[in-house]
């Protein structure tokens, strides 16, 4: 969702920037039954978060290192990190993805991710800010101290940024009891919160029962 009062400081073109501006303010209409010209937040609206947001916005991490990968499970997703030396797919077969394409590779202990194929239409984070398909986020992803994963990110984006945008992310290793969620389902009946007319409604369970 929205986090209102919250903007993000990335080195947009002029363009750009001014499109932000006004995107901060349609998302602000999102909760609002009477706003018009709505602008819903992606991972409401398609009940996934995709990259960047994955790295950018906190949620629940496992790493799982194989020989030739490693797996990184988010919430109920998985970024598959190929560490083979595998060459990125052929021109014609790259199209944007949600989650994008991810390969990297070892050096001592750290990590260095590369994803491409990105979309253009989801939220890098808790606020309508999103990169182009021509995008690349490096990661170098490292453990600090027993407890603590670092992952020191660069967005690299020539269509919307005018440089570079580097950021820091520490994932803390926690012991959790709770039993995982299963996986949303967007604009069905199930929905729990579906979109109408643009905005987000809310319904009971009482509402998802089935007539009789």
């Amino acid at each position: 969702m929205f986090v209102r009062g919250t903007a993000d400081d990335a080195p947009l073109k002029p363009q750009y920037l001014a499109q932000y501006k006004a995107d901060l303010v349609r998302a602000l209409r999102q909760g609002d039954p009477q706003g018009v010209d709505v602008l819903t937040d992606s991972n409401t609206l398609h009940c996934f978060a995709g990259m960047p947001r994955f790295v950018a916005t906190p949620f629940q991490y496992e790493f799982i290192n194989t020989p030739k990968e490693t797996y990184i499970i988010v919430d109920k997703a998985v970024r598959h990190v190929f560490t083979d030396g595998r060459p990125w797919p052929p021109q014609d077969a790259r199209w944007p993805l949600m989650i994008g394409r991810s390969r990297g590779h070892w050096e001592g202990g750290t990590l260095l991710i590369e994803t491409i194929n990105m979309r253009d239409d989801m939220w890098l984070d808790t606020t309508p800010l999103t990169v182009s398909t021509q995008a690349t986020v490096f990661e170098r992803l490292r453990r600090i101290d027993p407890n603590t994963i670092e992952n020191q990110v660069t967005i690299r984006d020539p269509v919307k940024f005018t440089h570079d945008w580097s950021f820091t992310r520490q994932y803390v290793r926690r012991e959790s009891t709770e039993w995982p969620d299963d996986p949303e389902l967007c604009g069905g009946p199930e929905d729990r919160n579906p979109i109408v007319n643009g905005r987000v409604t809310t319904q009971v369970p009482s509402d998802l029962e089935p007539k009789k």
